[in-house]
């Protein structure tokens, strides 16, 4: 008997004490090609007209550089960092990382699983049929076979992550000094005020004092509101609208996306055959016909997405803008800091810019906090360097940034260096099971 209480006592204290373990997927951005034709190798696939219907976004591009190329070893790099933390002798190395940092001389132990969603590009593989096979973001019929095979999206799902961190280059348009930004998308609230304000229900106004009102223009020619007036109408129904957010354009479709990855939202079995039926319900193509039906929109609803996705410590963007914001920050605070030490220069690292605004794909369709990050900018001579030169104090800037997000981390203070992190944790517990939802056992 008291063996088997001892027993029992040694199994309690092993799972008291047992180290925190956290789940991240480290998502180089792109990997694929945009090659003609669509039918073949594009992206989106739509099971009611059972096409691509968009070319596969293969990212930027400046001479000879390329947003793929950049951000693999970047990835591959910060996914080796992370692992540091599975083991001992691992945590030991991690732990003069986080010195870089933290004025501490104890930190708390976590295990950080890292994953990656690809590890090369399409060059990699100049043989094959299919180029994008193994980096499009949405599900996709097998060439050969016709089975359904998971895009990035699901796979990411797949793992059950606590944090997405989704690495990613932009352009720098003419003047702009390069640096680095957050992407966003809002929550079903401000959708359903995008939804009113066409619908002549809400003024203009009461989106226009908003933070997300800097809405990204892909529409040219359309001010920021009428371009989030048509994600709004292309998050409920699908389809773009016209110039006055009250027609929908029917040759224009981007699909209905919840449908379009392997997850636990996912419309039930023949949803196609109602979503032709063009009547009132989730499928409908106009505001007034529209009702948020399904355990898409009842997710949509929820409190989760709205911390994830809108308010939060930063002032908008909930808990991905807070995460987003942090990793740069300490990407901010850990180049200056280490190129400091090691070379006594001081150097120059382009800003945190405005985050882009719109219903990217991430961000939206992952249950996990989601730093969407344009870590650079390609066109950019000194953010290329940072990525390419200093690529390992990056990416220990990053691992550093993702365990405070779990652990929260005093930071050390720098006089000479202008911008610290906050070093604060999430809130992970009042998510509860929300991660571990998001696919089926």
């Amino acid at each position: 008997m008291k063996l088997f209480l001892f027993s029992i006592f040694l199994s309690l204290s092993s799972s008291a004490f047992a180290n925190p373990v956290y789940t991240v997927v480290v998502d180089a951005g792109h990997g694929g090609v945009a090659k003609e034709p669509i039918s073949e190798h594009g992206d989106k696939y739509d099971s009611i007209s059972q096409t691509y219907l968009e070319k596969y976004k293969q990212g930027t591009e400046n001479d000879k550089e390329t947003e793929r190329g950049i951000m693999l070893p970047l990835a591959l790099e910060l996914d080796q960092i992370l692992r540091l933390t599975e083991t001992e002798e691992g945590w030991k190395q991690f732990e003069t990382y986080l010195s870089h940092f933290s004025k501490s001389k104890k930190w708390k132990r976590i295990i950080i699983k890292s994953n990656l969603t690809r590890k090369s590009n399409y060059e990699d593989d100049p043989n094959s049929s299919d180029p994008n096979a193994a980096y499009r973001l949405y599900d996709y019929p097998d060439k050969k076979t016709g089975e359904r095979k998971k895009g990035r999206i699901s796979l990411i799902n797949e793992k059950k992550p606590h944090l997405v961190v989704s690495l990613h280059m932009n352009p720098a348009s003419k003047g702009q000094e390069g640096g680095m930004a957050a992407v966003l998308t809002p929550g079903y609230n401000t959708f359903v005020l995008l939804k009113e304000i066409s619908e002549g229900k809400k003024k203009a106004s009461k989106f226009n004092s908003l933070p997300w009102s800097d809405w990204l223009v892909f529409a040219s020619g359309h001010s920021k509101l009428e371009n989030a007036v048509i994600d709004a109408w292309i998050y409920f129904h699908g389809y773009w609208t016209d110039r006055s957010g009250k027609k929908t354009l029917l040759d224009q479709f981007e699909g209905y996306r919840q449908n379009m990855i392997s997850w636990s939202y996912a419309d039930e079995k023949g949803w196609e055959k109602i979503a032709a039926s063009n009547g009132k319900g989730p499928y409908a193509k106009s505001h007034a016909l529209f009702q948020p039906e399904g355990k898409f929109w009842e997710r949509e609803k929820g409190k989760q997405e709205s911390w994830r996705r809108e308010g939060g410590r930063e002032g908008f963007g909930g808990d991905n803008h807070f995460a987003s914001k942090e990793l740069m920050r300490f990407v901010q605070y850990g180049l200056r800091e280490q190129i400091q030490k090691r070379t006594g220069a001081f150097p120059d690292v382009g800003p945190i810019q405005k985050p882009y605004i719109s219903t990217y794909s991430l961000p939206t369709y992952t249950n996990a906090i989601c730093a969407f990050l344009e870590i650079g900018y390609i066109n950019r001579k000194r953010d290329v360097s940072h990525l390419t030169k200093n690529r390992k104090e990056v990416a220990i800037s990053l691992a550093v940034g993702i365990y405070s997000l779990f652990a929260g981390l005093e930071i050390k203070k720098n006089k000479s260096i202008p911008i610290h992190p906050k070093g604060l944790r999430i809130n992970w517990e009042r998510y509860q099971n929300y991660f571990q939802e998001v696919v089926k056992d």
